[in-house]
């Protein structure tokens, strides 16, 4: 009995390792080059490709269950030649392999087909159809063509005006097959000669050369060498003339923050300018969500402490809907492209903090307090509603205590302006009140506004610090009111510009007085579109962006 046990677990031990010896290749692919590639008559062509298979090729050097072939031949040929691959390096827990299509297979001006096959010994299965990085399925079609005619000295350019000068303190770079895709290769260094964020360099392609080149753009910040992000750039080489000059190329940035946002908070994003922009879906009930207040702060580190390299210039925000019917907060720095608001300012790539304040069903669009004779006047509207029950008007005269004052009921659902007001005897003369909204839905949910309107009864509102308000209304056709705050006697400048940045419009040039401020803006001679004003105070400075349609 004992004998027969034993027998029976030996058996069993044998079938499992049988069992995990011989599973098949699970996975085959990521062959390169892909499908469409130019290549030269004269060129032996090194294709690779990446094979996994569970516990085995994990390991280090190759798995020794896995044995494959290369497949070749010209467009107008009958059969395939093929060549053993050959191990070549290990990528994660993928092995790669690789084999050379000899130049003596091909034919200029004629199409070369290959394909790839893998065999797993283990078990004499093969793995067949594994596609090329460009998800291409077999077999894969490269062109061979006659190099250019004579040498020509093609200019890269690429403009570099979003991208933090710091990263740029070694140079700028351009690399490709034409220089073994090395790392700031001194042949591929690129100048800015006049300083205007467009960088440019040269290499010259001697006769015989590849017309159909790949290319990417490098930086070197003074102590590392680093690769643009996205995927390789593609030219073709004209060799009519000696000289090229290519398209200008903006430096690749890459944009990421939250998959989505569903409530107020702070949030780490990576922005660029505005020819890039960050899409976050809003997970709301509301339709169309409205923030109660937004922020933002170079950096991350105070935010969730993420370490990344902060931005700089204005973030750009809008709630905007997509072509799904979702509504998101779309990102970006303004202005576009390094340009700049007003000429001077840097703004280029990086990560930011951005805070919301509140995401609201009610988009506020003024709210202020006014001190009377024993009584404060506290006046607010709204621009649309939805789904509101009532407001919640709170004051304090400490920042810290709050108490409800009073109760106004809203309209509910609106598309248009609507105003209330409410009066508030319960004051002592000479104490300074602070006032805040609570906006309540008909499913009792509540939000308090961010805002906060100060006013002290019997004397004139308080200001006690400089601020810049929303014009209002916005949008606007064709005039609008630009209010602001000043803490202190300044000298004071109000001018509008473009999204490009040119000075449309001065509205404000002068010395003026502490207290509040309103400017009205006319836009009947400027066309739809967006555009940001700014107010300079002395040491203080603040832009808003505002929406005039036509």
């Amino acid at each position: 009995m004992k004998t027969l046990k034993f027998f029976v677990l030996s058996m069993m031990l044998v079938a499992m390792c049988a069992s995990t010896a011989q599973a098949a290749i699970g996975w085959a692919g990521q062959i390169w080059p892909t499908s469409g590639q130019t290549y030269l008559p004269t060129d032996n062509i090194g294709v690779y490709v990446q094979v996994w298979k569970d516990l085995c090729t994990s390991d280090p050097g190759p798995c020794a269950d896995i044995e494959g072939w290369l497949y070749y031949k010209t467009a107008s040929a009958a059969d395939y030649d093929s060549v053993m691959l050959s191990f070549n390096v290990d990528i994660g827990s993928n092995d790669e392999w690789t084999a050379n299509i000899p130049s003596s297979a091909t034919n200029g001006g004629e199409d070369e087909l290959f394909y790839v096959r893998l065999h797993d010994m283990s078990d004499d299965t093969w793995y067949e159809g594994a596609m090329d990085q460009a998800n291409n399925n077999p077999p894969f079609t490269l062109h061979i063509q006659d190099g250019t005619s004579q040498d020509v000295a093609v200019t890269f350019r690429v403009d570099m005006n979003c991208v933090n000068p710091a990263l740029t303190a070694g140079g700028v770079f351009f690399t490709g097959s034409f220089l073994g895709w090395s790392m700031c290769n001194p042949f591929g260094a690129m100048q800015d000669t006049d300083l205007d964020g467009i960088w440019e360099g040269t290499f010259v392609f001697p006769g015989g050369s590849n017309a159909n080149i790949e290319y990417k753009f490098q930086t070197n910040d003074g102590a590392a060498c680093y690769w643009e992000c996205g995927g390789n750039r593609l030219a073709t080489i004209d060799d009519n003339e000696p000289t090229q000059v290519l398209d200008l190329q903006v430096y690749c940035c890459e944009t990421w923050g939250p998959g989505e946002i569903s409530a107020a908070g702070s949030y780490c994003v990576g922005l660029c300018c505005c020819s890039n922009e960050l899409w976050i879906l809003l997970n709301t009930p509301y339709n169309p969500p409205v923030f109660s207040n937004f922020d933002f702060v170079p950096g991350c580190i105070n935010c969730d402490g993420n370490e990344c390299s902060p931005g700089s210039g204005d973030v750009i925000w809008e709630i905007r809907q997509g072509g799904d019917l979702n509504w998101y907060l779309v990102l970006c720095i303004a202005p576009d492209a390094g340009l700049e608001i007003p000429p001077g300012e840097d703004a280029y790539a990086g990560c930011f903090c951005i805070t919301i304040d509140g995401i609201l069903p009610v988009e506020m669009a003024s709210f202020d307090a006014v001190g009377l004779d024993n009584a404060v006047q506290v006046n607010w509207s709204t621009a649309t509603e939805q789904a509101v029950s009532h407001f919640v008007l709170e004051r304090s005269t400490d920042m810290e205590n709050w108490s409800t004052t009073a109760q106004v009921q809203a309209r509910g659902e609106s598309s248009s302006e609507s105003r209330y007001s409410f009066t508030d005897e319960n004051v002592t003369n000479g104490t300074t009140y602070n006032y805040r909204l609570t906006v309540v839905d008909l499913d009792g949910s509540s939000t308090v506004n961010s805002q906060i309107a100060s006013a002290t009864p019997n004397a004139a509102a308080t200001v006690n610090s400089y601020s810049l308000a929303q014009n209002y209304p916005n949008p606007f056709n064709p005039e609008t009111n630009i209010s602001y705050n000043l803490a202190n006697a300044a000298n004071v400048t109000l001018k509008v510009y473009t999204v490009t940045g040119e000075e449309v419009a001065t509205l404000v040039s002068e010395a003026q007085n502490a207290g509040s401020h309103t400017v009205s803006f006319n836009a009947s001679s400027l066309p739809s579109g967006v555009y940001f004003y700014r107010l300079n105070a002395d040491n203080f400075t603040a832009t808003r962006k505002m929406l005039l349609l036509k």
